[in-house]
Protein backbone atom coordinates (compact mmCIF):
# COMPACT_ATOMS: atom_id res chain seq x y z
CA UNK A 1 0.00 0.00 0.00
CA UNK A 2 1.79 3.33 -0.89
CA UNK A 3 0.87 6.28 1.07
CA UNK A 4 -0.18 9.61 -0.72
CA UNK A 5 2.32 11.62 1.20
CA UNK A 6 0.63 15.31 -0.12
CA UNK A 7 -3.03 13.58 1.12
CA UNK A 8 -1.69 12.87 4.18
CA UNK A 9 -0.59 16.05 5.00
CA UNK A 10 -3.72 17.77 3.98
CA UNK A 11 -5.50 15.14 6.40
CA UNK A 12 -3.40 15.86 8.91
CA UNK A 13 -3.80 20.23 8.92
CA UNK A 14 -7.81 19.42 8.83
CA UNK A 15 -7.07 17.33 11.80
CA UNK A 16 -5.02 19.61 13.51
CA UNK A 17 -7.55 22.55 12.75
CA UNK A 18 -10.20 20.62 14.25
CA UNK A 19 -8.29 20.08 17.67
CA UNK A 20 -7.36 23.35 18.22
CA UNK A 21 -10.98 24.49 17.50
CA UNK A 22 -12.08 22.12 20.02
CA UNK A 23 -9.56 22.93 22.70
CA UNK A 24 -10.61 26.53 23.02
CA UNK A 25 -14.45 25.75 22.34
CA UNK A 26 -14.29 23.21 25.04
CA UNK A 27 -13.17 26.06 27.35
CA UNK A 28 -15.14 28.87 25.70
CA UNK A 29 -18.19 26.49 26.57
CA UNK A 30 -16.93 25.90 30.24
CA UNK A 31 -16.65 29.41 30.92
CA UNK A 32 -20.65 29.62 29.28
CA UNK A 33 -21.38 27.00 31.46
CA UNK A 34 -20.12 28.28 34.56
CA UNK A 35 -22.23 31.66 34.37
CA UNK A 36 -25.53 29.33 35.74
CA UNK A 37 -26.62 28.92 38.06
CA UNK A 38 -27.83 32.80 39.75
CA UNK A 39 -30.94 31.36 41.42
CA UNK A 40 -30.49 32.75 45.26
CA UNK A 41 -32.06 30.23 47.70
CA UNK A 42 -34.24 31.47 50.47
CA UNK A 43 -32.00 29.57 53.03
CA UNK A 44 -34.50 31.11 55.62
CA UNK A 45 -36.23 28.63 58.09
CA UNK A 46 -34.65 25.57 56.25
CA UNK A 47 -32.94 23.36 58.36
CA UNK A 48 -29.48 22.19 57.18
CA UNK A 49 -27.17 19.88 58.07
CA UNK A 50 -23.69 19.64 57.80
CA UNK A 51 -22.30 15.95 57.72
CA UNK A 52 -18.70 15.57 58.16
CA UNK A 53 -17.51 11.61 57.57
CA UNK A 54 -14.36 10.79 59.95
CA UNK A 55 -11.87 8.54 60.22
CA UNK A 56 -8.46 9.37 61.52
CA UNK A 57 -6.89 12.61 61.92
CA UNK A 58 -6.14 13.90 58.14
CA UNK A 59 -3.80 16.23 56.90
CA UNK A 60 -4.37 19.60 58.35
CA UNK A 61 -7.34 18.11 60.14
CA UNK A 62 -8.42 21.17 62.44
CA UNK A 63 -7.69 24.11 59.99
CA UNK A 64 -10.27 21.97 57.88
CA UNK A 65 -12.78 21.72 60.42
CA UNK A 66 -12.47 25.66 62.13
CA UNK A 67 -13.15 26.73 58.10
CA UNK A 68 -16.06 24.57 58.38
CA UNK A 69 -17.23 26.20 61.66
CA UNK A 70 -16.28 29.88 60.65
CA UNK A 71 -18.69 30.10 57.83
CA UNK A 72 -20.27 33.62 57.08
CA UNK A 73 -24.13 31.62 56.93
CA UNK A 74 -24.68 30.88 60.42
CA UNK A 75 -28.07 29.24 60.27
CA UNK A 76 -27.04 24.99 60.03
CA UNK A 77 -25.75 22.52 62.29
CA UNK A 78 -22.69 20.30 61.82
CA UNK A 79 -22.48 16.43 62.94
CA UNK A 80 -19.65 14.31 62.28
CA UNK A 81 -19.58 10.94 62.40
CA UNK A 82 -16.89 8.30 63.11
CA UNK A 83 -16.72 4.44 63.47
CA UNK A 84 -15.78 4.64 67.30
CA UNK A 85 -15.52 6.96 69.69
CA UNK A 86 -11.77 5.64 70.29
CA UNK A 87 -11.15 7.38 67.13
CA UNK A 88 -8.86 9.81 67.36
CA UNK A 89 -10.41 12.34 65.31
CA UNK A 90 -12.82 12.57 68.20
CA UNK A 91 -10.89 14.69 70.57
CA UNK A 92 -10.40 17.13 68.13
CA UNK A 93 -14.31 17.70 66.92
CA UNK A 94 -15.30 18.01 71.07
CA UNK A 95 -12.71 20.75 71.41
CA UNK A 96 -14.46 22.64 68.38
CA UNK A 97 -17.66 21.87 70.25
CA UNK A 98 -19.21 20.13 67.50
CA UNK A 99 -21.80 16.95 67.76
CA UNK A 100 -19.84 13.23 67.08
CA UNK A 101 -22.16 10.57 66.62
CA UNK A 102 -20.63 6.68 65.83
CA UNK A 103 -22.18 5.21 62.91
CA UNK A 104 -24.81 2.68 62.78
CA UNK A 105 -23.42 -0.75 61.69
CA UNK A 106 -27.05 -1.66 59.97
CA UNK A 107 -26.20 0.15 56.84
CA UNK A 108 -24.30 -2.17 54.77
CA UNK A 109 -22.80 0.40 52.33
CA UNK A 110 -18.44 1.57 52.56
CA UNK A 111 -17.57 3.06 55.63
CA UNK A 112 -18.34 6.81 54.58
CA UNK A 113 -21.27 6.06 53.19
CA UNK A 114 -23.04 4.05 56.32
CA UNK A 115 -21.47 7.43 58.18
CA UNK A 116 -23.74 10.04 56.13
CA UNK A 117 -26.75 7.33 56.15
CA UNK A 118 -26.70 7.18 60.24
CA UNK A 119 -26.50 10.67 60.03
CA UNK A 120 -29.53 11.75 57.45
CA UNK A 121 -31.48 9.49 59.30
CA UNK A 122 -30.78 10.70 62.41
CA UNK A 123 -31.33 14.20 60.50
CA UNK A 124 -34.67 12.90 58.78
CA UNK A 125 -36.51 16.20 59.43
CA UNK A 126 -33.89 18.35 57.77
CA UNK A 127 -34.57 20.58 54.55
CA UNK A 128 -31.15 20.19 52.83
CA UNK A 129 -27.71 17.91 53.59
CA UNK A 130 -24.72 19.08 53.02
CA UNK A 131 -21.76 16.82 52.82
CA UNK A 132 -18.22 17.49 53.15
CA UNK A 133 -15.02 15.41 53.10
CA UNK A 134 -13.16 16.04 56.69
CA UNK A 135 -9.86 16.36 54.85
CA UNK A 136 -10.94 19.37 53.15
CA UNK A 137 -10.59 23.12 53.27
CA UNK A 138 -13.48 25.86 52.54
CA UNK A 139 -13.44 29.34 52.09
CA UNK A 140 -15.86 31.08 54.72
CA UNK A 141 -18.68 31.53 51.64
CA UNK A 142 -18.75 28.17 50.66
CA UNK A 143 -21.81 27.11 52.17
CA UNK A 144 -23.93 30.03 50.88
CA UNK A 145 -22.60 29.39 47.34
CA UNK A 146 -23.02 25.55 47.62
CA UNK A 147 -26.65 25.84 48.81
CA UNK A 148 -27.44 28.63 46.26
CA UNK A 149 -28.69 27.32 43.13
CA UNK A 150 -30.76 24.61 44.64
CA UNK A 151 -33.25 27.40 44.74
CA UNK A 152 -34.00 26.38 41.01
CA UNK A 153 -36.47 23.38 41.13
CA UNK A 154 -34.11 21.18 38.38
CA UNK A 155 -31.40 21.27 40.39
CA UNK A 156 -30.42 17.73 42.37
CA UNK A 157 -27.62 19.03 43.40
CA UNK A 158 -24.75 21.29 43.75
CA UNK A 159 -21.29 20.13 43.52
CA UNK A 160 -17.34 21.76 43.46
CA UNK A 161 -14.48 19.88 42.77
CA UNK A 162 -11.45 19.98 44.89
CA UNK A 163 -7.94 21.81 44.12
CA UNK A 164 -5.05 19.51 45.49
CA UNK A 165 -2.65 21.98 47.05
CA UNK A 166 0.81 20.51 48.46
CA UNK A 167 1.57 21.30 51.94
CA UNK A 168 5.15 23.00 51.80
CA UNK A 169 6.88 23.18 48.57
CA UNK A 170 5.74 19.57 47.35
CA UNK A 171 7.01 17.13 45.17
CA UNK A 172 6.33 15.78 41.64
CA UNK A 173 3.70 13.27 42.98
CA UNK A 174 1.79 16.20 44.95
CA UNK A 175 1.84 18.46 41.82
CA UNK A 176 0.94 15.02 39.61
CA UNK A 177 -2.05 14.29 41.95
CA UNK A 178 -3.03 18.47 41.57
CA UNK A 179 -3.07 18.48 38.00
CA UNK A 180 -4.86 15.43 37.80
CA UNK A 181 -7.36 17.28 39.89
CA UNK A 182 -7.61 19.60 36.67
CA UNK A 183 -9.27 17.25 34.89
CA UNK A 184 -12.59 16.96 37.30
CA UNK A 185 -12.58 20.96 37.82
CA UNK A 186 -12.58 20.62 33.54
CA UNK A 187 -15.73 18.46 34.17
CA UNK A 188 -17.54 20.18 36.61
CA UNK A 189 -17.12 23.47 34.13
CA UNK A 190 -19.11 21.99 31.44
CA UNK A 191 -22.54 20.99 32.03
CA UNK A 192 -22.50 17.87 30.01
CA UNK A 193 -19.63 16.03 31.87
CA UNK A 194 -20.82 17.13 35.02
CA UNK A 195 -20.96 15.10 38.17
CA UNK A 196 -21.22 15.22 42.01
CA UNK A 197 -18.30 15.12 44.02
CA UNK A 198 -19.02 13.67 47.17
CA UNK A 199 -16.29 15.79 49.62
CA UNK A 200 -18.47 19.01 48.68
CA UNK A 201 -22.29 18.33 47.71
CA UNK A 202 -25.25 20.02 48.77
CA UNK A 203 -28.97 18.39 47.93
CA UNK A 204 -32.56 18.55 49.09
CA UNK A 205 -33.75 15.86 51.17
CA UNK A 206 -36.08 14.45 49.06
CA UNK A 207 -33.05 13.48 46.44
CA UNK A 208 -32.39 10.61 48.84
CA UNK A 209 -34.65 10.17 51.32
CA UNK A 210 -36.92 8.31 51.82
CA UNK A 211 -37.46 7.18 48.21
CA UNK A 212 -33.84 6.00 47.71
CA UNK A 213 -32.71 5.67 51.35
CA UNK A 214 -32.00 2.08 51.06
CA UNK A 215 -30.25 1.77 47.80
CA UNK A 216 -27.97 4.18 48.88
CA UNK A 217 -27.46 2.99 52.53
CA UNK A 218 -26.04 -0.19 50.75
CA UNK A 219 -24.30 1.59 48.01
CA UNK A 220 -19.93 1.78 47.64
CA UNK A 221 -19.55 5.49 46.38
CA UNK A 222 -21.95 8.34 47.71
CA UNK A 223 -20.92 10.59 45.04
CA UNK A 224 -21.80 7.84 42.24
CA UNK A 225 -24.74 7.17 43.54
CA UNK A 226 -26.13 11.11 43.98
CA UNK A 227 -25.32 11.11 40.69
CA UNK A 228 -27.01 8.43 39.64
CA UNK A 229 -29.94 9.49 41.55
CA UNK A 230 -30.05 12.90 39.92
CA UNK A 231 -29.92 11.31 36.74
CA UNK A 232 -32.80 8.95 37.08
CA UNK A 233 -34.69 12.41 38.14
CA UNK A 234 -34.45 13.96 35.53
CA UNK A 235 -32.26 16.77 37.32
CA UNK A 236 -29.06 19.04 36.39
CA UNK A 237 -26.12 18.87 38.52
CA UNK A 238 -25.09 22.91 39.21
CA UNK A 239 -21.54 23.56 39.90
CA UNK A 240 -20.77 26.31 42.94
CA UNK A 241 -18.12 27.58 40.75
CA UNK A 242 -17.32 30.57 43.08
CA UNK A 243 -15.69 28.73 46.00
CA UNK A 244 -12.64 26.76 46.02
CA UNK A 245 -12.30 23.96 48.06
CA UNK A 246 -8.69 23.07 48.72
CA UNK A 247 -7.73 19.34 50.06
CA UNK A 248 -3.84 19.27 51.14
CA UNK A 249 -1.77 16.19 50.35
CA UNK A 250 1.34 15.02 50.76
CA UNK A 251 1.93 12.52 48.45
CA UNK A 252 3.99 9.37 47.20
CA UNK A 253 4.15 7.72 44.14
CA UNK A 254 2.07 4.52 45.47
CA UNK A 255 -0.48 6.72 47.66
CA UNK A 256 -1.29 8.91 44.30
CA UNK A 257 -1.37 5.58 42.23
CA UNK A 258 -3.88 3.70 44.32
CA UNK A 259 -5.80 6.97 44.89
CA UNK A 260 -6.01 8.12 41.49
CA UNK A 261 -6.82 3.91 40.01
CA UNK A 262 -9.45 3.61 42.63
CA UNK A 263 -11.36 7.04 41.80
CA UNK A 264 -11.38 6.17 38.04
CA UNK A 265 -12.31 1.86 38.87
CA UNK A 266 -15.82 3.61 41.21
CA UNK A 267 -16.56 5.68 37.73
CA UNK A 268 -15.98 3.32 35.17
CA UNK A 269 -17.69 1.04 37.69
CA UNK A 270 -21.10 3.17 36.93
CA UNK A 271 -20.36 3.41 33.70
CA UNK A 272 -18.82 1.23 31.01
CA UNK A 273 -19.20 4.35 28.22
CA UNK A 274 -16.77 6.06 30.41
CA UNK A 275 -14.43 3.43 30.32
CA UNK A 276 -14.14 3.19 26.35
CA UNK A 277 -14.68 6.12 26.18
CA UNK A 278 -11.68 6.93 28.65
CA UNK A 279 -9.49 4.04 26.66
CA UNK A 280 -10.13 5.57 23.32
CA UNK A 281 -9.40 8.85 24.24
CA UNK A 282 -5.96 8.87 25.99
CA UNK A 283 -4.78 5.42 23.63
CA UNK A 284 -5.52 7.83 20.47
CA UNK A 285 -3.75 10.70 22.48
CA UNK A 286 -0.43 8.59 23.17
CA UNK A 287 -0.32 7.25 20.23
CA UNK A 288 -0.96 10.82 18.44
CA UNK A 289 1.66 12.28 20.51
CA UNK A 290 4.39 9.38 19.38
CA UNK A 291 3.51 9.33 15.66
CA UNK A 292 4.17 13.17 15.28
CA UNK A 293 8.24 12.69 16.12
CA UNK A 294 8.85 10.35 13.20
CA UNK A 295 6.06 12.00 10.94
CA UNK A 296 8.04 15.42 12.01
CA UNK A 297 11.51 14.26 11.36
CA UNK A 298 10.99 12.07 7.52
CA UNK A 299 7.90 13.51 6.31
CA UNK A 300 7.25 17.47 7.11
CA UNK A 301 8.24 19.50 9.95
CA UNK A 302 5.52 21.32 10.21
CA UNK A 303 4.30 18.10 12.13
CA UNK A 304 5.70 19.73 14.95
CA UNK A 305 2.66 22.09 15.32
CA UNK A 306 0.65 18.70 15.97
CA UNK A 307 2.00 19.49 20.21
CA UNK A 308 -0.07 23.15 19.81
CA UNK A 309 -3.20 21.39 20.91
CA UNK A 310 -1.65 19.44 23.90
CA UNK A 311 0.68 22.65 24.37
CA UNK A 312 -2.94 24.64 24.93
CA UNK A 313 -4.18 22.49 27.47
CA UNK A 314 -1.08 22.70 29.53
CA UNK A 315 -0.58 26.55 29.41
CA UNK A 316 -5.05 26.37 30.63
CA UNK A 317 -3.03 24.26 33.57
CA UNK A 318 -0.59 26.59 34.50
CA UNK A 319 -3.26 29.54 34.08
CA UNK A 320 -4.95 28.03 37.04
CA UNK A 321 -1.92 28.75 39.27
CA UNK A 322 0.72 31.57 40.50
CA UNK A 323 3.16 28.78 41.77
CA UNK A 324 4.59 25.89 40.92
CA UNK A 325 4.37 26.66 37.34
CA UNK A 326 7.53 24.41 35.85
CA UNK A 327 6.11 21.25 38.36
CA UNK A 328 2.45 21.53 36.99
CA UNK A 329 4.34 21.77 33.39
CA UNK A 330 6.00 18.48 33.48
CA UNK A 331 3.08 16.66 35.36
CA UNK A 332 0.83 17.65 32.51
CA UNK A 333 3.31 16.18 29.74
CA UNK A 334 3.33 13.00 32.35
CA UNK A 335 -0.92 13.07 32.82
CA UNK A 336 -1.90 11.40 29.40
CA UNK A 337 -0.02 8.66 30.01
CA UNK A 338 -1.37 8.39 33.89
CA UNK A 339 -4.75 8.71 33.42
CA UNK A 340 -4.82 5.50 30.23
CA UNK A 341 -2.86 3.37 33.22
CA UNK A 342 -5.57 4.56 35.68
CA UNK A 343 -8.04 2.86 33.05
CA UNK A 344 -6.71 -0.25 32.28
CA UNK A 345 -6.11 -1.07 36.06
CA UNK A 346 -9.59 0.60 36.45
CA UNK A 347 -10.86 -2.36 34.06
CA UNK A 348 -9.46 -5.13 35.40
CA UNK A 349 -10.84 -4.15 39.32
CA UNK A 350 -13.77 -5.65 40.82
CA UNK A 351 -12.94 -4.19 43.94
CA UNK A 352 -11.02 -1.71 45.72
CA UNK A 353 -9.59 -1.13 49.21
CA UNK A 354 -10.40 2.40 50.89
CA UNK A 355 -9.31 3.84 54.51
CA UNK A 356 -8.07 -0.05 55.11
CA UNK A 357 -11.26 -2.20 53.88
CA UNK A 358 -11.91 -4.11 51.16
CA UNK A 359 -15.43 -3.16 48.96
CA UNK A 360 -16.72 -5.04 45.89
CA UNK A 361 -17.82 -2.69 43.25
CA UNK A 362 -20.93 -2.78 42.08
CA UNK A 363 -22.50 -2.25 38.17
CA UNK A 364 -25.01 0.31 38.69
CA UNK A 365 -24.99 2.50 35.59
CA UNK A 366 -24.89 5.61 35.27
Amino acid sequence: MIINIELLKIYWLVILAILIIFTFLRFYLAMWWKKEGAVKYNLENKKITVIVPCKGVDLEFERNIKSLINQSFKGFHIVSVVDSMDDPAVEILRNNQLEVICSDRKFKGSGKVAAISTAIEKYSQSDIFILLDSDTYVDNTWLKNLVSPLGDGSVGAVSTYPFYDPVGKGNLWDYIKKTWGYLGINMMEFKPTRFVWGGSVAFRKDLIFPENFQRFSQSVSDDSQITLFCKEKGLDIAYAHKTRPIVYVNETRSSFMEWSNRQVAISISHSKKALYAGITIYGLMIAYLIALIPLSIFVWDIFLLGYLPWLLNILFNISREKKGISMIFLASVLLPFIYFINMVKGSRSNHIIWRGKKYKLKNDKV
